[in-house]
């Protein structure tokens, strides 16, 4: 790459993140217009927001206004994960990438997006991921993809759950009271305490995937209430405990079964050679 590449890319870089500033700059200033215009919005846990350092924020996906809510919360500019069709959409794709989102290929394993985001906590950076990876056709929690579980895990990542509730209903439902005049809905935001995925469980052993998944999730289900919390509901969670520890006492079961197997043809064998040796005499 010649040196005039180098300074032109060095522009570009630095003109995009000037871009990227502004609509920070710009998008809070209109969120603390808007935020009480479109609804009654309660906000809890702002405390719990680390003003420096790199910080995974994760949370449900009810509607496009989560968007919203959320760069409420955020103390500075931040990059944002988002399905790949979003960039594919004219003048949208161009804005996206200036407000921070990258892409990511849902159902995939995107090792580009995994990369760059852990790249992204490592130099210090905010992300901002909605582990569900779409939006909720029933407002409750659906299944979180694991891809979430992976960066906060391989990044050591702080993570701060959020929960949202009420804005489905800023766009999608509308209320009215007895004059038939509209109701603002009542939006609810929900602020975690920061935490670290762990490495083990209680017992010593190494948590896989699904399960730190499960643990990242129930950390956004606790901010939301029972109505909203669908697939992390806590009996669901327990089911799913339950379910793990039977497959991997079953897994032991077949491990020990083999070893003991093993064991019993060897002293067989030992055994024949023996007799045979004896037998020689």
């Amino acid at each position: 790459m010649s040196l005039w590449q180098k300074t032109w890319k060095q522009l570009g870089h630095t003109g995009w993140w000037l871009l990227h500033e502004w609509f920070y700059d710009l998008a809070w200033f209109v969120n603390r217009i808007f935020a009480p215009i479109l609804s009654k919005p309660e906000f809890y846990g702002l405390e719990n927001i680390p003003r420096k350092g790199a910080v995974l924020f994760t949370a449900n996906h009810l509607s496009q206004w989560d968007i919203f809510f959320m760069h409420y919360l955020l103390p500075r500019p931040a990059f944002w994960m988002t399905k790949r069709e979003h960039f594919q959409v004219p003048i949208f794709g161009g804005w996206a990438r200036i407000f921070g989102a990258f892409p990511v290929e849902r159902g995939a394993y995107n090792r580009d997006a995994l990369n760059f985001s852990i790249n992204l906590i490592e130099k210090g950076q905010l992300l901002v991921i909605f582990p569900e990876g779409h939006r909720s056709a029933d407002f409750q929690m659906g299944p979180g993809h694991s891809g979430a579980a992976l960066v906060a895990s391989r990044a050591n990542a702080l993570i701060v759950p959020v929960g949202f509730a009420g804005t489905e209903k800023i766009s999608r439902r509308k209320e009215y009271d007895a004059s038939g005049k509209k109701i603002k809905p009542r939006v609810v935001v929900r602020v975690g305490k920061a935490y670290r995925l762990p490495r083990q469980d209680e017992a010593g052993q190494r948590l896989e995937l699904d399960e730190l998944s499960d643990l990242m999730m129930s950390k956004i289900a606790e901010l939301l209430p029972p109505e909203y919390q669908g697939y992390y509901a806590p009996d669901k969670l327990a089911e799913r405990k339950v379910e793990r520890e039977n497959a991997l006492a079953e897994k032991q079961a077949r491990r020990n079964a083999r070893k003991a197997a093993l064991k019993q043809g060897y002293a067989a064998s030992s055994h024949q050679k023996t007799g045979e040796s004896t037998d020689h005499e």
